[in-house]
């Protein structure tokens, strides 16, 4: 009987050790897993997801923010950067859209180039409450409240130094005429609010404080696209004897203006300005295109590597002023169109 007792104990003791093996084994494992665990969050941590959403890949002025964003990511050593692009197409409904999926991918920070100045606001909010750092580019918003003030800072150029820029080249156009009481046409796009206002605004000055008789015809074009532009100077010119000078809020709309005035025959009457960046702008300069005396450059590169070094500088617990500072806006003439080696501009297409 005792002989029996002790074999019972014996094989108690040899499960109580089978056991605790099993329990070590499991412990073991278990903290290889978390191990495992811990080292995939510090490696995605050195990791940074961007949202970029950009207001129309349309406008190839645009594809430069992207690569002004893809430059600067280059030059950050802190952390990996990757980007999640998406293009709005001019739209607000599917730029709502993009935004609140990029929430949900998971996005670090927001780069946003609105497609208007008010209504993205609500959605920029919900981002915010997540934690997500935004910094809008491009256009100024309008906010009804200091509550849905939650970018970080607002890039962008001074438009109104734009206008001026435009204005001087019209004067000086205006200056070897010899046309004391000229008109001027500027097309603007009402759905940019106070980015096209400014334009319009500083052109309108510099323009009438060196011929007070000059009489500028602001037409608002709803749609904002070339083939739109083109139909509302088709009717300007409709109604207007003499035009002297065009400009516009971007080099789609003068353009658009332009080809209106080759199909009525008097792009050799008329001068153009073009505004922002173009390809096909620049090359009619750089052609000799007499219809073409200017382009306003605004550097998109620029505008993406600042916007992006602004957000991640927000990021890494900077405070920043409302406005980040951006160089002034250059005018490219026939004079000195050659100073600038466009044709190497990759956002152009070139």
């Amino acid at each position: 009987m005792k002989k029996r007792f002790l074999q019972i104990i014996f094989m108690v003791l040899v499960s109580m050790f089978i056991v605790a093996c099993s329990n070590g084994e499991g412990e073991e494992t278990n903290s290889s897993t978390d191990n495992e665990e811990t080292a995939d969050a510090t490696e995605e941590s050195d990791e940074l997801l961007i949202g970029g959403a950009i207001m129309n890949y349309g406008w190839p002025w645009f594809l430069g923010t992207i690569e002004g964003m893809e430059t600067y990511a280059e030059t950050y050593d802190k952390k990996t950067v990757t980007f999640d692009f998406q293009d709005s197409q001019n739209d607000i409904n599917t730029q709502i859209n993009q935004l609140e999926n990029m929430a949900q991918k998971g996005i670090d920070g927001l780069v946003i180039f609105p497609t208007d100045t008010k209504a993205i606001i609500p959605t920029m909010v919900k981002l915010h409450e997540q934690g997500i750092k935004i910094v809008v580019g491009d256009y100024p918003q309008t906010p009804d409240s200091e509550e849905d003030v939650v970018w970080e800072t607002f890039v962008g150029h001074d438009f109104r130094a734009m206008g001026e820029v435009a204005g001087k080249i019209a004067v000086e156009e205006l200056d070897k005429k010899g046309v004391k009481s000229p008109t001027l046409v500027y097309i603007s796009l009402p759905s940019s609010g106070e980015a096209s206002n400014d334009r319009y605004e500083g052109f309108k000055e510099v323009v009438l404080e060196n011929y007070p008789n000059a009489e500028i015809i602001d037409e608002g074009d709803s749609e904002g696209n070339r083939n739109s532009a083109q139909t509302l100077f088709e009717n300007v010119l409709q109604r207007t004897k003499d035009v002297d000078i065009v400009s516009g809020h971007n080099d789609e709309l003068v353009l658009g203006a332009y080809n209106a005035a080759v199909s009525a025959n008097k792009d050799g009457e008329i001068k153009f300005i073009g505004m922002a960046g173009d390809k096909e702008v620049l090359g009619y300069i750089q052609e000799g295109n007499e219809s073409w005396i200017g382009e306003v450059l605004q550097d998109p590169v620029v505008l993406g590597e600042t916007a992006l070094q602004a957000l991640l500088e927000s990021m890494d617990g900077k405070e920043l002023d409302d406005r980040y500072p951006l160089p002034e806006p250059e005018a490219i003439t026939p004079d000195n169109i050659d100073e600038f080696n466009w044709q190497e501009w990759e956002w152009l297409g070139n």
